[in-house]
């Protein structure tokens, strides 16, 4: 048997492996098997290890539910079971007059169930928000093979809490996503795209804010290190997406050039080709506007200082940074500099996941970070729906 690993750089073999190929299948299975502990996959495209099981567990993937069972063409609404890829929906909804607006730069291979467990976003999230906007109910199966249904086919729904959003980045630790039901937008409009670089990557962060007064689709930011990993340029970077022309204020700092959407490949090769680099760890940190810019400086000082060799980029636009760090030859020094660099998050009101999850790499800092409201409710959750710790905890 081959071990199970992800982009992380976690790896293990399980006690075992299942792949259902129905529904029922998983059903009938967890009904007679009611004392393992399991662990849920499918893509294994994630960074921090969350779908990685551990010697102990049996894995469980979701890679063969993967049919597109319902379509209504007139609204936009479908019914997806949890293995179907993000890419197999953008074809699907394309092909048929639709744009389903939540696009990870692994979308061969992310899955909508996984997308869901992690409450994935993208670069359109910055005008159409993370993938929970787009969710309006779940089948679900409880650890113990029981049935259980959320939310519905209807747009708008207020009836008791919103009971979807407990299993919407629960990240495979309440039970099995299923099958989604998600609605979709109206084609996308032409977009121009804009490339802006300049030499200072402070300038970078400071343009942003003025850039998303054109209520951008998408706005997207790399220094120059990161390119390393594309194009190689010798500046840093900024994309923009807009249905507007940019205004010709901005300073003669900044060379504006105009493109067509594959000039975004120079941004989303960056995330392919850093996995064949060195083994690496995803800070995927996220801020609110007002504080992004002095925080980003802030915690790139103290990667430099650490001589912690890191690249920055990610969406400006709703201040969700990705910074990789690398291992050297004395591993990555990760451990020296995580308080500090904890306390700078948290200073300036930041979270320590924008979009990737908590999983395995970064639980011990969740664990620390949590508020003691949030701490509750899943500690309640958790005791309801997974009482024997059959699956994995975030805590």
């Amino acid at each position: 048997m081959e071990a199970i690993k992800d982009h992380s750089g976690l790896s293990s073999i399980p006690i075992s492996i299942f792949e259902p190929k129905e529904i029922s299948e998983l059903k009938s299975y967890l009904r007679t098997n009611s004392c393992n502990k399991y662990r849920i996959g499918a893509g294994l495209s994630g960074v921090s290890g969350g779908a990685v099981p551990d010697q102990n567990e049996i894995f469980i993937s979701l890679k063969k539910l993967n049919k597109i069972s319902w379509f209504d063409k007139e609204s936009g609404i479908l019914v997806v079971e949890a293995g179907v890829t993000m890419s197999q929906i953008q074809q699907f909804t394309n092909e048929s007059d639709w744009f389903f607006p939540v696009i990870p730069g692994s979308k061969d291979k992310a899955t909508i169930g996984g997308m869901i467990a992690c409450n994935g976003g993208g670069p359109f999230s910055l005008k159409y928000g993370k993938i929970d906007n787009f969710v309006l109910g779940l089948d679900l199966l409880s650890v113990k093979g029981q049935n259980i249904q959320v939310g519905g086919y209807s747009t708008k729904i207020s009836q008791g809490i919103n009971s979807k959003g407990i299993w919407i980045g629960s990240e495979g630790t309440l039970g099995f996503i299923c099958s989604v039901v998600l609605r979709c937008i109206p084609p996308l409009r032409k977009l121009a795209y804009y490339r802006i670089a300049t030499d200072k990557f402070s300038n970078v962060l400071k343009l942003v804010p003025k850039l998303l007064k054109s209520n951008p689709y998408l706005l997207e930011v790399a220094e120059k290190n990161a390119l390393r990993f594309s194009s190689k340029a010798e500046e840093h970077v900024l994309w923009i997406a807009t249905n507007r022309e940019l205004s010709g204020n901005i300073d003669k700092m900044y060379r504006v050039t105009k493109h067509d959407k594959t000039i975004l490949d120079e941004r989303f090769n960056i995330g392919h080709n850093l996995q064949k680099y060195k083994p690496f760890i995803d800070l995927d940190v996220s801020f609110p506007l007002r504080y992004v810019n002095d925080a980003i400086i802030a915690l790139k000082k103290l990667l430099v200082k650490s001589e912690i060799e890191n690249i920055v980029f990610g969406h400006g636009g709703d201040g969700n940074y990705h910074i990789h760090i690398f291992q050297n030859n004395y591993g990555l020094n990760w451990e020296n500099i995580q308080v500090e660099f904890d306390e700078i998050v948290s200073n300036y009101f930041g979270q320590i996941s924008g979009e990737h999850g908590i999983g395995k790499v970064h639980k011990a800092r969740f664990k620390k970070m949590l508020n003691n409201g949030d701490k509750k409710i899943y500690q309640s959750l958790k005791k309801a729906l997974d009482a024997d710790s059959q699956l994995p905890s975030l805590i």
